[in-house]
């Protein structure tokens, strides 16, 4: 059986280019190759080599999302014993133990051939930009529906993650390739998506209030994203059991304590991550997002998709119609929703308005 990859050249070279300028940069996958190669004739990752290719740019934007200087440290050891061939006793133990980075570094290994024609062949198809704009325009109201001017998209070859920031997007290989499995293009139509969504700039509200707005919109965030690619994976008799466990199965119980919230915030984020089990907003917000579109509210869902409030007004709508009975809020938490509406997204909408005249 061919790779899902080749069976898309054929699809991805009848759809058209997007107008806006996009930049696909695979130099970090490059650079990994270069480094590798040097760690399979035995050569020792210097202090030189190691630093050169972690100022690579979209090296160093996706280290400094998603690795701590500890972690790190230990992913720079981890490729190297994976590679040296003298070390290969020690890296037998540690794939035996079961190590992450070691076993991730060992699929970076392994599948390099994959790796590498997944960026030839597939990422680097003009094509392959507007199936993901594709699959975000989905799920955004259809003024969001356009491209990024000037979108910067990069490939590393470290980790199994994918980050979206302002500079723009950075995806592992092996997270494109694993999570686009059951359907090509939706991690990176996920992301996208961030870049898409119309956001509030709440920065102007008390300051009692900034943590709670901040969970809220994270929340919308991730959720409304999540059904992308997590609805797929709903599908999907390989992903669905631990799509499950890791956002369904735990979401009742963050909703629960959510419904439990007094009618004044709590200041603190640490709180909020609690809450939703350190998810930035996954959890609780695809289940939500997902009973809001199960209900037959998408198209409201996407009417608001800048207001963090509605979207849990509109769950608690859902919620209400649903046979399954999900948890609903309080009244007290209902009322605080929506005077934070009241209070902080027409002024912010106006704002935003402002801020794109000419």
């Amino acid at each position: 059986m061919k790779p899902l990859y080749l069976l898309l050249l054929s699809l991805l070279s009848l759809l058209p280019w997007p107008a806006a300028a996009q930049t696909v940069n695979v130099d970090a996958a490059e650079r990994y190759w270069e480094m590798t190669d040097a760690l399979r004739r035995d050569q020792p990752l210097t202090d030189n080599t190691w630093n050169a290719f972690v100022a690579v740019p979209a090296n160093r934007r996706y280290i400094a999302s998603v690795f701590s200087e500890k972690d790190l440290k230990s992913y720079r050891r981890a490729i190297e014993v994976i590679y040296r061939p003298s070390l290969d006793s020690l890296r037998q133990a540690r794939l035996k133990a079961e190590s992450w980075y070691y076993v991730l570094n060992e699929q970076y290994r392994q599948r390099e051939p994959e790796f590498r024609a997944y960026l030839q062949q597939t990422a680097q198809q003009p094509g392959y930009l507007d199936l993901m704009y594709q699959l975000a325009y989905e799920y955004l109201p259809a003024p969001a529906r356009h491209p990024v001017a000037n979108l910067q998209l990069a490939y590393v070859a470290i980790g199994n993650d994918a980050i979206s920031e302002q500079e723009g997007l950075v995806f592992s290989l092996k997270s494109a390739i694993d999570w686009n499995k059951p359907k090509a293009g939706i991690l990176e139509g996920h992301e996208i998506h961030h870049q898409l969504r119309p956001g509030l700039d709440f920065s102007f509200a008390d300051s009692l209030d900034q943590t709670l707005l901040y969970a809220l919109n994270m929340s919308l965030n991730e959720g409304l994203a999540d059904l992308i690619d997590k609805s797929v994976f709903m599908r999907s008799p390989a992903d669905s059991a631990e799509t499950r466990s890791w956002l369904l199965a735990g979401a009742p119980a963050v909703l629960q304590a959510t419904a439990a919230w007094p009618t004044a915030p709590r200041p603190e984020l640490r709180y909020y991550r609690r809450l939703s089990n350190g998810s930035n907003g996954h959890l609780p917000g695809f289940f939500m997002a997902r009973t809001i579109e199960r209900n037959g509210l998408r198209p409201q869902l996407l009417a608001a998709s800048d207001d963090p409030m509605a979207f849990f007004l509109l769950y608690q709508r859902a919620a209400r119609r649903d046979k399954t009975r999900p948890p609903t809020f309080s009244g007290a938490s209902v009322a605080y929703l929506k005077s934070l509406q009241k209070k902080y997204v027409a002024p912010a909408r106006q704002a935003r308005v402002r801020a794109l005249a000419p």
